[in-house]
C-alpha cells in the first residue's frame, strides 16, 4: 500500500514538475495549429494571437474560453467522422495550454514566429501569384438589413495556368456575412471589363437565381450565346479554412477570366460601411493530373405546386437529402448548410453491399461556424451508394437563434434570404482512382 502511494507520488510530482517546465515553446505548435488559423492578421478572428505578447495580454480570457470549451470553435463530432483541418483541442493539448498559463505562461527561449500569409494560419513560403480584388469598395447601407450582391472582378495574366491554393479574404469582417464565388472562363470575344462591376439582388432575383440573367446583365456572354464555363466553386463562412490540394490536385485557371462573387451576403449595420473583399490565388507548383468537382445538393420538394414552410412553434421539423450515385467519386471536402433555425446536421452513404459510410455529424448546429471540412484521405464512395442527409430546426421560442419572437412561419426552400431557411450539401470530389484512399489531405 505505501509503494503504492509512493508511486503516486511520484507520478504526480513528475507531472507538476513537467507543468512547470512549461514554456511559450512547448505550446507554440498548438497555438499556431489551432489558434492562429483564425487569430492572425487577416483571419476572421477579432485579434491576432501571432505573438507571444499578443498571447501574455489575453492569458486569463484565453484560458476561461479553452477551459469551457468554447474556443477554438469546432462544430463537428469527431467521434463519428474525424477531418484532417480538426480546430478542436486534444485533451493534452488542452491541458498543456492551461498548464503554460497557470505556471506564470512563461517565455521560454525565444521564438521567431513563421511569417503568416492570408492563408488563415498556413504557413507558406511565397506571396499570393494572383490577388484579386473588388475595383471599387461596396457601400453597405445602414439600415439595418441584410443585404445581397453579385459583384464581377476581371483578370488576364499571362498565360493558362493551375491553382493548389485559394481563398477568400473579406475586406470588413464586420459586415460580410458569407460569400459564395465562381472562377469562369469566358468566350474569348467577351471584354471583360465592360458592364457593370455588380448589382444587389432584390427580393425576386435573391429567391430565382438565374445564370443566363446574372450572365447577361454582367455583360459575360459571347456574340454567339456562349455562357461562362465554371472551372471552380467554392465559398467562405466565418471559421472557414483555406483550400488547399495535394500537387496532382487542383483546378484550371484561364488567363482571361472573372471572378465572380455571386453571393456575398452582407449583415445588418446601423450605419453605413464600406467593404472591399479580395480572393488570393496560389498557383501549383507543377500542373495537375486531376481536376475536382464541384456537386451540391437539396432535398427534393415534397409538393411542386405548394409552398414548403417551417410552421411557427415547430421544434423539429426535418428535411431529407437523397441521392444515388452512379459512378464512383473520392470526396475531398463536405460542406453542410442552413440557417438560423439549423438545430443539427447529419450526413452518411449506404453502399450497395450495406455498409454505411459516415460522413459528418453535427449534432449542435451553429451558423456562425461553418466549415469546409477536409477528410483526412480521400474518401471513396462507390458506385450505387446512397447519400443520406438529415436536417432538423427549431421554429419555437426555445431556439435563441430564431430571428422572429414570436415565431411565424418560416419559408422552407424558397428563397436565399437569411429570414428564410435552407439545406446543403456541398462536395468537392474527383472521380475515383485506384488507391485514392491512400493519398492524404492532411
Amino acid at each position: 500500500m505505501k509503494l503504492m502511494l509512493w508511486v503516486i507520488l511520484f507520478l504526480l510530482g513528475m507531472e507538476t514538475l513537467s507543468a512547470q517546465a512549461l514554456t511559450y515553446a512547448d505550446v507554440y505548435p498548438i497555438i499556431q495549429k489551432k489558434c492562429v488559423i483564425c487569430h492572425n492578421h487577416q483571419g476572421s478572428a477579432p485579434f491576432s494571437l501571432e505573438q507571444y505578447s499578443d498571447l501574455v495580454k489575453r492569458k486569463s480570457i484565453i484560458r476561461y474560453v479553452i477551459d469551457q470549451s468554447i474556443m477554438p470553435p469546432w462544430k463537428a463530432n469527431n467521434h463519428y467522422r474525424e477531418f484532417a483541418n480538426n480546430k478542436a483541442l486534444s485533451p493534452e493539448e488542452k491541458m498543456n495550454i492551461l498548464a503554460w498559463i497557470d505556471t506564470g505562461a512563461k517565455p521560454g527561449n525565444t521564438i521567431k514566429p513563421t511569417a503568416m500569409d492570408a492563408l488563415n494560419g498556413v504557413r507558406v513560403n511565397t506571396q499570393p501569384d494572383l490577388i484579386l480584388s473588388m475595383k471599387k469598395a461596396y457601400k453597405v447601407r445602414g439600415n439595418n438589413s441584410n443585404t445581397y450582391i453579385c459583384y464581377k472582378i476581371p483578370y488576364q495574366i499571362e498565360r493558362d495556368t493551375f491553382v493548389s491554393a485559394i481563398e477568400f479574404i473579406p475586406g470588413n469582417r464586420s459586415v460580410v456575412h458569407h460569400a459564395s464565388y465562381q472562377i469562369l472562363e469566358v468566350a474569348p470575344d467577351v471584354d471583360i471589363k465592360q458592364g457593370p462591376d455588380y448589382f444587389e439582388y432584390d427580393a425576386d432575383t435573391l429567391n430565382r437565381v438565374d445564370d443566363a440573367h446574372d450572365y447577361r446583365y454582367l455583360q459575360l456572354v459571347g456574340k454567339r450565346g456562349e455562357m461562362p464555363v465554371e472551372h471552380y466553386h467554392g465559398g467562405w463562412l466565418p471559421g472557414t479554412s483555406l483550400q488547399h490540394y495535394p500537387p496532382e490536385i487542383g483546378f484550371y485557371l484561364p488567363k482571361k477570366g472573372v471572378l465572380l462573387i455571386r453571393n456575398l451576403h452582407y449583415a445588418p449595420t446601423p450605419i453605413d460601411q464600406m467593404d472591399s473583399s479580395s480572393l488570393r490565388i496560389y498557383f501549383a507548383p507543377v500542373r495537375p493530373s486531376r481536376k475536382m468537382g464541384f456537386a451540391a445538393f437539396k432535398p427534393a420538394r415534397p409538393h411542386a405546386d405548394t409552398i414548403w414552410k417551417i410552421p411557427a412553434g415547430t421544434s423539429s421539423f426535418k428535411a431529407q437529402i437523397n441521392v444515388r450515385f452512379h459512378q464512383d467519386i473520392s470526396l475531398l471536402n463536405i460542406n453542410p448548410h442552413m440557417h438560423q433555425l439549423g438545430i443539427s446536421f447529419k450526413a452518411y452513404a449506404l453502399t450497395p453491399q450495406g455498409d454505411t459510410i459516415r460522413l459528418i455529424d453535427i449534432p449542435e448546429w451553429d451558423h456562425n461556424w461553418q466549415e469546409f471540412y477536409r477528410f483526412k484521405t480521400m474518401l471513396k464512395i462507390p458506385a450505387g451508394s446512397l447519400l443520406h442527409a438529415e436536417a432538423v430546426y427549431d421554429n419555437s421560442t426555445a431556439n435563441p437563434e430564431n430571428p422572429f419572437q414570436p415565431p411565424r412561419d418560416i419559408l422552407f426552400e424558397s428563397g436565399m434570404n437569411e429570414t428564410s431557411e435552407m439545406m446543403r450539401l456541398v462536395f468537392l470530389f474527383l472521380p475515383y482512382e485506384a488507391r485514392d484512399e491512400r493519398i492524404s489531405l492532411e
